[in-house]
């Protein structure tokens, strides 16, 4: 039996974003061309201009899928009242700096740091579609936080600021380096010092 056309089309989609991911990733943005997402994806580069009208569009797709998980997250602990301030927060940031940790998420923002002096354009398309969206989902967490009297936060959004600095302490440095991993420092540490300093510094 034949799938749904929604079907195949959602399967032909994530196919043109699973090897747009890992052409960007391989060869950088520049050098990719919508030719060879089209032949690693087993598609017609008709087919990849019927989902995405450019390579920048594509490239944003990308990045708004690899936010999704994280969303999803915040969205689950946001309607849970029965995680306290410190519960939460774990939550959120362990989810946060494990995706920061992935190999995919290291490679296509390694890619954007290289590429965005001469790419001006990817580079606001990976801010808007990657850390802005994911800093606004954040807020949500904090916002209600807030309004159930667990945190006192004056300004959300400089409250964020600190806490992703905190994540993206040393733990991360090495990774997005390459380099081994410390003894003075590890995932479940480098979150668990985050949380404790924003609950010192946002008690109510």
């Amino acid at each position: 039996m034949l799938k749904p056309c929604s079907a195949r089309s959602s399967a032909k989609r994530e196919a043109i974003l699973d090897a747009a991911k890992a052409s960007f990733v391989d060869n950088g943005y520049a050098a990719t061309s919508m030719d060879m997402v089209a032949a690693k994806a087993g598609v017609s580069k008709a087919t990849i201009y019927a989902h995405f009208q450019s390579k920048d569009e594509l490239f944003a797709a990308i990045i708004r899928r690899r936010c999704d998980s994280l969303a999803c997250a915040i969205d689950e602990l946001t309607v849970s009242e029965s995680l306290d301030a410190r519960a939460t927060l774990t939550a959120v940031a362990h989810k946060l700096l494990t995706m920061l940790l992935d190999p995919d998420t290291l490679g296509i923002y390694r890619m954007v740091v290289a590429e965005s002096p001469r790419h001006p354009d990817l580079a606001k398309v990976y801010f808007d579609a990657g850390p802005s969206r994911g800093k606004e989902r954040m807020a949500e967490v904090l916002n209600a936080l807030s309004r159930r009297g667990l945190l006192k936060v004056p300004d959300v959004w400089q409250a964020l600021d600190q806490l992703i600095g905190m994540l993206r302490g040393e733990h991360f440095t090495r990774a997005l380096l390459g380099l081994p991993t410390s003894d003075h420092t590890n995932l479940n540490r480098t979150v668990e010092g985050a949380v404790e300093m924003m609950l010192r510094a946002y008690a109510p």
